[in-house]
């Protein structure tokens, strides 16, 4: 989905690497409070006594004002990001390097606090018994978050996950999702809510956080295991160490496949067909056109990058379902691109890490992957309508 892609590309930002906005002038502050048109994010903690509401932080980012990074206060007002807060008052202070505070407690917002009535690309990052530390560039531009692969990110002993969201009142549906595609820190859910149209759905994952990671241990493959460590399970396609050669022989394998075979995908309403020379996949949509493919590798399978996310729209959209196809472990049979009882099937290489979070999360849905979207498999929630949903509520497990 496309709303949903938009969040995505703005997944991992290493400590060292800042998420930019480009453009405009940085100002102080960006509104007194959240506009009427805004919605109450509702924090529940079902941690079962480990933590209690003053040991669970919130830190929200998102762009208020389109290309401006913004964060979200506890009563609902923002402001945009600023470097010098590093040193301001109440700054926090880790392994000798100064950071913005912008974080603050469900029990500082009473378990409720109201988010704007714009927001694009709204990352709500919940910690555990401690604040994110997040760097902002020296052109207040650019924010870092939790990098797992730098050993000296300040967050690498922090429980963290995220919910990720984008709404515009009147313009933009909204679109939220929890997320694998970068990592595992506890297990959370979210329930969307917008009583006008009955739209009312919950997605995540309710195990608790000591069988989500006794369960993946038991589950995954031997490339998969050492992603999971104390304080979280890195996605293959984030960590440094997975191997960079996971998919090169089921990559080679399909495209050798397809060079010898039509290559044929009918899916509702288009149809796209072609065949390999070389390492490039010539195709056509619906009869038309001339459009290419080049041969992935496996990294940029994982990462759903490079050979699968350039060119045209339409070259996207077949290698958005390419990508899908080679994590779900289908890639060389296009019937069962769209079967979701095929997925994940068979002993040949697959994403055992999105293999297993689609297991223990609600209905089946998880997003372990950037395009776990495609046929509608991931844990996207989307609103019909422009108006703002009647509160969101993420339940913290552990």
């Amino acid at each position: 989905m496309k709303t949903v892609r938009l969040l995505l590309a703005a997944a991992t930002a290493g400590a060292l690497l800042f998420l930019g906005a480009g453009g405009g002038t940085a100002t102080a502050a960006d509104s007194p409070r959240a506009a009427a048109a805004g919605f109450p994010i509702v924090i529940r903690n079902n941690t079962h006594g480990a933590y209690a509401d003053a040991q669970i932080y919130l830190t929200v980012l998102g762009q208020v004002t389109p290309g401006q990074w913004s964060y979200l206060r506890p009563d609902g007002s923002t402001a945009h990001i600023n470097h010098l807060d590093a040193n301001a008052p109440g700054h926090l202070t880790k392994n000798g390097v100064n950071y913005p505070n912008m974080s603050f407690t469900a029990a500082q917002a009473g378990g409720r606090v109201p988010s704007p009535s714009s927001i694009r690309g709204g990352r709500v990052y919940l910690s555990l018994g401690s604040p994110l530390y997040v760097p902002v560039s020296p052109d207040d531009q650019g924010w870092g978050g939790p990098d797992p692969n730098n050993p000296s990110d300040p967050n690498n002993d922090v429980y963290y996950d995220w919910y990720e969201y984008t709404f515009v009142n009147g313009q933009a549906a909204y679109g939220g999702n929890t997320t694998q595609v970068d990592q595992f820190g506890f297990p959370m859910t979210a329930r969307l809510r917008q009583t006008s149209s009955g739209y009312d759905t919950t997605r995540g994952i309710t195990t608790s956080r000591a069988e989500v990671m006794s369960a993946y241990a038991s589950s995954v493959g031997a490339a998969f295991r050492p992603l999971r460590n104390a304080y979280r399970i890195v996605a293959p396609r984030s960590a440094a160490g997975f191997p960079a050669d996971y998919l090169t022989a089921t990559v080679d394998r399909t495209w050798s496949y397809y060079a010898s075979h039509p290559f044929v995908l009918n899916l509702p309403g288009e149809t796209f067909s072609g065949r390999v020379a070389g390492d490039t996949l010539t195709f056509t949509r619906n009869g038309a056109g001339r459009f290419t493919l080049r041969k992935p590798t496996s990294r940029e399978v994982m990462a759903c990058s490079g050979a699968l996310a350039s060119g045209s729209d339409t070259e996207k959209r077949l290698g958005a379902e390419l990508c899908a196809a080679f994590n779900r472990g289908v890639a060389q049979d296009t019937s069962l691109w769209h079967t979701p009882s095929a997925y994940y099937r068979g002993s040949a290489p697959k994403n055992d890490y999105a293999a297993f979070f689609h297991t223990v999360g609600l209905d089946g849905r998880a997003y372990g992957f950037p395009y776990d979207d495609v046929f509608d498999q991931s844990s996207v929630q989307i609103l019909g309508n422009a108006s703002p949903p009647t509160d969101l509520t993420l339940t913290i497990g552990w």
